[in-house]
């Protein structure tokens, strides 16, 4: 007699939990990996008892490799629920003897921000052997805010692999202690420039206390670190910083030789809206360099309408714009914001889509061509587009045939694993008169990594 084997598509598709519930536990170990990677996606609370079980290593499952994936498929699954019950089961997993069920339960513990689990995720970024697992209890440290793990996160700052230091950098940032700021600033000379821009954002988010040794970093012999330490300067928003980046601009005797760091200098003259540096920025104009002169040309437009512009912040992200947008925070469904413009006839959105995996800016992008296509636009353009220091792209369809005729201008970037896009739409006129607040709203977007 043939054992009966579920579907699990269709168990899926009808987000039958149950069904999946049992499925987890069938003979035939492939539909028990099948199943809890199900339950990744529909699962809820009904499911989280069984995930825990599943979760459970035995003895009996060193013979059997698949049980591997079942067991990480299930941590990810409780990450995802995030119900609390599961967090002993997940400290229990950090000590399994597949590496990618360990780095999968950190990252669910990150997520449920249990401070239960501080202890042991202290405990596997200092002993894993494993680099995924330390970083991915770096990160979920930080998603537990607990200055208890400072000191272990300072010295994950020099972690053999760039991945650890980064995610220890990115934790400190999101613990915000004092103590971290000295070793935050040593990292700036990391061999890694991810590690080092990570640092920056760090820094950032300690402000004032960051101001001095961030300026002292304008004279590095790295030019990375001169240009993200300029940016980060321009984000934190302090004058303080207004005559040491115009100098390093346009400045006779302490102009910048790299070409880059003059245009971050510039970008951050424009954020930061001090007019004392408006005659280093129209000498900036006289660049032989494009790029130099652009973010000069953009700052200057930034300064000259800063007196009314306004500053918006969330967990997940900050930015200035113009008095002109009307926003309020939604953050439901993959959409954190929504808005409109009060001069013109332009809705906007900033949406978030989390977990996918290896979908690409670029995939998206064409994603987003295929429905303006389906909506029978009359002309879609697409190009590539450095949005607020990511690489991304511009989307952009017209249609003529409707009354009144629009346009949809669709931004897209990715960062941390996440796909953003930025959405406007309304008349192509209303687009063409508001770009600059498009403009600021784009350039002065940062995401609180």
């Amino acid at each position: 007699m043939a054992i009966y084997k579920p579907d699990i598509d269709k168990l899926m598709a009808n987000d039958d939990v149950e069904g999946l519930i049992e499925a987890l536990f069938h003979e035939d170990l492939v539909l028990r990996k099948e199943a809890s990677r199900a339950l990744k996606y529909v699962g809820n609370e009904e499911a989280t008892d069984a995930l825990v079980e599943t979760l459970r290593y035995d003895s009996w499952q060193e013979e059997y490799s698949v049980m591997g994936s079942v067991r990480a498929y299930a941590a990810e699954a409780l990450g995802r629920i995030g119900d609390k019950k599961a967090v002993n089961g997940l400290i229990d997993a950090l000590e399994d003897p597949d590496s990618e069920v360990r780095w999968k339960s950190a990252e669910s513990l990150g997520k449920i921000k249990d401070l239960q689990a501080l202890e042991s995720l202290i405990y596997s970024l200092e002993t894993d052997e494993d680099e995924y697992v330390r970083k991915f209890a770096a990160r979920a440290l930080g998603e537990l805010k607990d200055p208890l793990a400072t000191d272990s996160l300072i010295n994950a700052l020099k972690d053999k692999e760039w991945a650890v230091r980064k995610s220890s950098a990115q934790a400190l940032g999101r613990i915000g202690d004092k103590k971290a700021l000295k070793p935050l600033l040593n990292v700036l000379n990391d061999e890694d420039v991810d590690v080092r821009r990570q640092a920056v954002i760090s820094l950032e988010k300690m402000k004032k206390h960051a101001i001095k040794p961030l300026l002292e970093k304008l004279y590095d012999f790295d030019w990375q670190t001169r240009a993200i330490s300029a940016d980060a300067l321009g984000r934190i928003g302090d004058r303080k910083a207004t005559m040491p980046l115009a100098k390093a601009l346009s400045n006779s005797r302490k102009r910048d030789e790299n070409r880059y760091v003059r245009g971050k200098a510039a970008e951050a003259l424009g954020r930061i809206g001090d007019v004392r540096a408006i005659p280093y920025l129209e000498k900036a104009l006289e660049e032989k360099y494009i790029y130099v002169r652009k973010r000069a040309k953009d700052a200057l437009d930034l300064i000259e309408i800063s007196p009314e512009l306004e500053h918006y912040e969330n967990e997940f992200f900050s930015f200035d714009y113009h008095n002109a947008w009307l926003i309020s925070e939604i953050n439901q469904k993959g959409k954190l914001l929504i808005g409109f413009c009060s001069k013109n006839n332009i809705k906007f959105s900033l949406n978030i889509k989390k977990d996918v995996e290896d979908l690409t800016a670029d995939e998206f992008a064409d994603v987003i061509i295929d429905v303006f296509n389906e909506q029978n636009a009359l002309k879609v353009t697409k190009q590539p587009l450095n949005i607020a220091g990511y690489s991304g792209y511009e989307v952009q369809s017209d249609n003529f045939e409707v009354d009144p005729p629009s346009r949809t201008s669709v931004y897209i970037f990715r960062s941390n694993g996440d796909l953003y896009y930025l959405w406007f739409a309304g008349k192509p006129s209303d687009i063409k008169n508001t770009s600059k607040y498009i403009k600021i709203t784009l350039n002065s977007f940062h995401l609180k990594l």
